[in-house]
């Protein structure tokens, strides 16, 4: 008696570790698909500066850069802040990310595997926290 009631204790204890894991895998994807979503922002908002800064040059190599009008350099302004802000938010976001990975590898370690994404190996190992290496993790 004492056995089963440890069994299932034991078993109790798995089910929510899984219920756990399979939490923490929800949440490591909202911080990836965000992270990723920023990234292509930031991307953009690189090139939209970039692209302001060549037109400036542009301008001031022919002797026009006293004739850039007030709009155009405070939208150069806005280009940057934007950049700048994304930047942050990107940083934050690779935080919450690499946060969510190690929760994700935790639970990985706890229990030799992730509910619904690694598998065991032919060879018995565990794919566990190379199931990213492995395309696995998105």
């Amino acid at each position: 008696m004492i056995d089963q009631l440890a069994w299932d204790e034991s078993m109790s204890e798995k089910a929510d570790l899984e219920k756990k894991a399979i939490e923490a895998l929800h949440r490591y994807r909202e911080a990836y698909a965000r992270a990723e979503a920023l990234e292509q922002e930031e991307a953009a908002a690189r090139q939209e500066v970039s692209r302001r800064l060549n037109r400036l040059e542009i301008a001031k190599a022919k002797g026009g850069a006293a004739r850039v009008t007030p709009e155009v350099l405070a939208a150069d302004q806005v280009a940057i802040s934007r950049l700048s802000e994304i930047r942050a938010a990107l940083s934050e976001a690779t935080g919450e990310l690499d946060s969510a990975f190690r929760t994700l590898a935790a639970f990985d370690e706890q229990l030799g595997y992730i509910p619904g994404v690694s598998a065991a190996k032919s060879n018995g190992s565990h794919i566990g926290s190379s199931a990213e290496e492995n395309g696995e993790l998105p």
